[in-house]
């Protein structure tokens, strides 16, 4: 257990800033119909979808990574699991779309809000990190007519392996195109919305922040601005550790809810209150993910 609570401290430890990474120039991708799919060597990091695979009764279902990968091909998240339908791999969302007093989608659920992708580029730097670029539309669909309500672009930059260890930054910023619209988390004392992670065999994880472990509780746990999840040393089970970390408008978050049971993993923004968007005025969301071998 104490090699297994190194791991994931190691994994919340690596979020901070780093040196340049070796290995340049093997990172790419590949943009399909559905998404793209970022690759290493030409081995794959994270697929990012970009269109639904089935618009008809899922519109909404799309914006967020699944699968991502660890470097051995493991892969450490899940889409669509029988306990939440709604989860899907790396997401961000809110159940309170409003516009003024009205509450007019639920991005978590799906349900109301949709996204169109109108341009993907991706390049690579000197560093050798890949960047993804993508602009979105957020269309608000529940009324008689469709609503175009914000705009996104959300940059991932994928960072060469270092020490067997990969590192993803996630920069969305959302900027009103409308008068009156906010976003709050779930209506309840539990408060959830942002940026979320449905990993895998997630009652099997152990968790860790500024040195110590943390246990879940039904609400939000209070902790550093870096959390690292981990699993067991057991076959079946993946020998890697992830650390997240998450930022709004440059603030770290440090409200998390934390599931040992199947569900998923959270940095709580704004929580129950919905927050107020003006029209024009971007609101930034910057979260990074480190994935890295866990300890023996």
């Amino acid at each position: 257990m104490k090699a297994l609570l190194a791991a994931v401290l190691f994994a919340a430890a690596l979020l901070g800033p780093g040196p340049a990474l070796a290995r340049p120039g093997l990172l790419d991708a590949v943009i399909g119909p559905e998404g793209v799919t970022v690759t290493d060597d030409d081995r794959p990091v994270l697929f990012y979808r970009t269109r639904p695979a089935d618009p008809a009764n899922e519109p909404g279902r799309l914006n967020y990574v699944h699968p991502l990968y660890a470097p051995d091909g493991t892969i450490l998240t899940e889409d669509r699991p029988a306990d939440h339908p709604h989860q899907r791999g790396l997401f961000w969302s809110w159940h309170q779309v409003r516009l003024g007093d009205r509450v007019v989608a639920d991005g978590w659920f799906m349900k109301g809000l949709t996204f169109v992708v109108k341009r993907t580029n991706f390049s690579t730097d000197r560093a050798g990190a890949g960047t993804l670029v993508l602009d979105v539309d957020w269309i608000v669909s529940s009324g008689p007519e469709l609503v175009y309500v914000a705009t996104e672009t959300t940059t991932v930059r994928v960072q060469p392996l270092k020490k067997g260890a990969r590192r993803i930054d996630f920069a969305t910023v959302i900027t009103p195109t409308v008068d009156g619209l906010s976003l709050g988390g779930s209506d309840d004392a539990k408060g959830y919305g942002g940026f979320a992670m449905r990993l895998i065999a997630p009652d099997r994880l152990v968790f860790g922040s500024q040195g110590k472990g943390v246990v879940p509780q039904v609400g939000p746990v209070a902790a550093g601005n870096a959390m690292g999840f981990a699993w067991p040393s057991q076959p079946g089970l993946s020998p890697w550790a992830v650390g997240l970390s998450c930022k709004v408008n440059g603030k770290p978050i440090t409200q998390w809810i934390l599931r040992k049971e199947l569900s998923m993993q959270n940095c709580v923004w704004p929580g129950r209150a919905p927050v107020a968007l003006a029209k024009g005025k971007p609101l930034k969301l910057e979260t990074t993910v480190v994935v890295r071998p866990a300890a023996k």
